[in-house]
């Protein structure tokens, strides 16, 4: 029960950063793995500025949806919590 009421609004809480922070962290993201990929340029080459900005809007969706499943996870340990309490009484 203690697992539930910590770890539900915790999923919550990182959905909900997951989908507002879901831009910066895409740029950081795509700024990361641009100076991988120019350090190692045998590896991968590094993408046009066409491609970063295609890049940075598909890791946006991604981390948005991430989002969304943590939020839709909590949603239903909320809703496992209040199921349980009304079978208890």
């Amino acid at each position: 029960m203690n697992f539930v009421l910590f770890f539900g609004p915790g999923y919550g809480l990182v959905g909900l950063l997951l989908i507002y922070y879901a831009r910066p962290l895409s740029i950081r993201y795509n700024a990361w793995t641009t100076s991988l990929r120019e350090r190692h340029p045998n590896f991968n080459r590094a993408p046009t500025p066409d491609w970063r900005a295609r890049n940075t809007k598909i890791m946006a969706v991604i981390f948005r949806v991430a989002g969304l499943f943590f939020v839709l996870l909590s949603l239903l340990t909320l809703l496992q919590l209040i199921n349980g309490a009304a079978k208890l009484h």
